[in-house]
């Protein structure tokens, strides 16, 4: 399928304390790795986000972000009760710092994605349809992602980094009793079939495009997509159009 363009939901910027990522590209090559492999738009993270302090790496990529108009950032949370990240405007604050989902790393920075520690800013993020992206790889475990969307469960939330070989036995369940997850396609593309069989069976509104870049292979995602057994009709809602009428529905104000 020709002509086809991307919307990447998973890059990030900056790198890992004390490893040597292959593609640890300054920002303007990196953007040019994605433009070369027609990823016309991408929500990006920043590593500080992580390794950091969250709110450190949020104002790092406000900045990265503010004159890209092809990027959106994703801003990382931590609990409300410590006043770290969230504020009284903060939903004004995303709106005017290009921010367009947010994400978590209960794992690294203990502590729970739960109701108790959440409360109704959770029900405000679900109510303005923010989404939510969770790194399977960097954020959260299955059974702490499964409790959560249990306690919150019309949230629009992305998984990401989903990792392969059976990983249908922990995605087609949530797929199945909460309609608002999405799955982040870059690895599910990489188990035989994977991307297609979940298609099949929930449609491809279910599924958003990914890249993992600059971890994984920008032009490994997009060919993976591109070559798909599905219709060219997919291939662009998975692509782009997804992404795309999941962030038009964010409500900021």
């Amino acid at each position: 399928m020709g002509n086809l363009e991307f919307f990447d939901s998973n890059v990030y910027l900056g790198r890992p304390q004390g490893v040597r990522i292959f593609a640890n590209l300054p920002e303007k090559e990196l953007l040019g790795t994605l433009n070369a492999n027609s990823i016309t738009q991408a929500l990006v993270w920043h590593y500080s986000q992580l390794e950091d302090h969250p709110a450190t790496g949020n104002e790092i990529l406000a900045a990265a972000v503010a004159d890209r108009k092809n990027l959106k950032g994703v801003w990382a949370l931590m609990p409300p009760q410590t006043g770290e990240i969230i504020c009284r405007d903060f939903f004004r604050k995303m709106k005017k710092n290009k921010i367009g989902a947010l994400t978590a790393f209960p794992n690294k920075h203990k502590f729970l994605m739960r109701r108790t520690v959440w409360g109704s800013f959770m029900d405000e993020v679900s109510d303005r349809k923010i989404p939510l992206i969770f790194s399977m790889q960097y954020g959260i475990g299955w059974e702490s992602l499964y409790a959560f969307l249990e306690q919150y469960p019309e949230i629009t939330c992305i998984l990401s980094d989903i990792g392969i070989w059976g990983v249908d036995r922990y995605t087609w369940p949530l797929l199945e009793n909460f309609p608002n997850v999405r799955l982040e396609s870059s690895q599910l593309s990489l188990e035989a079939g994977g991307l297609e069989e979940t298609t099949r069976k929930y449609g491809a509104s279910r599924i958003v495009f990914g890249s993992g870049f600059p971890e994984r292979y920008a032009e490994a995602a997009t060919l993976q997509l591109s070559h798909a057994d599905i219709s060219d009709r997919e291939k662009r809602m998975i692509a782009k159009e997804n992404l795309e009428s999941i962030l038009a529905g964010i409500k900021y104000e």
